[in-house]
């Protein structure tokens, strides 16, 4: 068994105490993650989150005191190193795509088995994006293909086209050079694409840049 400073530590918010409990114990039985802190309102969250931060948070969307989806936008702009995985009940394809424009890190139904529960939460944490294959079959199915992206993601997207490297990237946006790698890795799921060139291609052909 791990020594609890191998562990990756999570905080939940969610209003739901009994499915908090069930995700605590799901998630502290694994032995690869402990849970440290759970929260039903996102103003008990603030303040725990300005004193330390966990390594990644299971996020709901429907919160009693505010918008999920605005919380993951503070989340990110304040703690980027905080990778985030929405828990949630919504698949409504608006809701994902406004979940993912809020840099969302990983996208999961409550209806998820717990393993792969688990499974979300080591790959977000390894820095790699998550999405269901619930929620990939209800991105891919949608009648609107266009592609979303948000104002961060358009300009890293141009400097990708313009030949830059993610540090120089991270230079030019003021961010860490890990997220930068990690917007690349999300602009090649969301163009669908394997490789920077392909991304180029897809994007200047999509009018994007």
């Amino acid at each position: 068994m791990k020594t609890m400073k191998y562990l990756i530590d999570v905080y939940i918010v969610d209003d739901h105490n009994l499915l908090s409990e069930g995700l605590t114990n799901v998630i502290n039985e694994s032995h690869e993650a402990h849970v440290s802190n759970t929260f039903s309102t996102l103003a008990a969250c603030r303040p725990a989150l300005k004193e330390r931060q966990p390594d990644v948070l299971l996020l709901d969307i429907s919160l009693p005191d505010g918008d999920g989806v605005e919380f993951c936008r503070e989340i990110t702009a304040n703690y980027p190193k905080v990778r985030i995985l929405a828990v949630t009940i919504h698949d409504e394809l608006s809701l994902i795509r406004r979940m993912l424009d809020a840099g969302v890190h990983g996208y999961l139904l409550k209806s998820a088995a717990s393993d792969e529960l688990l499974q979300a939460i080591v790959t977000v944490w390894k820095g790699q994006p998550y999405i269901s294959p619930a929620v990939a079959e209800i991105l891919s199915n949608s009648a609107d293909r266009h592609i979303v992206l948000s104002d961060v993601e358009k300009s890293i997207l141009r400097l990708v086209c313009n030949g830059l490297t993610n540090p120089e990237i991270a230079v030019n946006v003021n961010l860490s050079t890990e997220t930068i790698n990690w917007y690349r890795k999300r602009l090649l799921s969301k163009f669908g694409v394997r490789n920077t060139a392909s991304l180029v291609r897809k994007a200047v052909e999509e009018k994007m840049v």
